[in-house]
């Protein structure tokens, strides 16, 4: 009895592909003028690039203290997992949950 509720669950779980047909080629025409929805798209990635920008540029500092470290000094394993995790923060911060523990690491 168990099973076959474990697998009407993993049955429900599952994603139905919808298939989408590709469009034709005369869709798009890169001399064509763009419409207003395309331009506000554009406007909208532009507006999402600046935010990505100001979020990167409030820790440019700590990535330039990162790169001046002289490499000589780190002598201890301590240290290399020190750097490594100060790096590895800076590189894989996508979102805020991540800027938060960079901000963490930073301190």
């Amino acid at each position: 009895m168990a099973k076959a509720t474990a697998k009407a669950a993993t049955n429900s779980r599952r994603r139905r592909v919808v298939p989408i047909p590709k469009p034709p080629k005369e869709a798009f025409n890169k001399d064509r003028p763009a419409g207003a929805l395309l331009k506000a798209q554009a406007l909208h990635l532009r507006h999402g690039l600046a935010r990505y920008v100001q979020k990167v540029a409030r820790h440019l500092h700590k990535v330039g203290e990162l790169l001046a470290k002289d490499l000589s000094t780190i002598k201890t394993e301590g240290d290399v997992s020190e750097y490594a995790r100060q790096v590895t923060a800076i590189l894989h911060m996508k979102t805020s949950k991540r800027a938060a523990k960079f901000k963490q690491a930073a301190h």
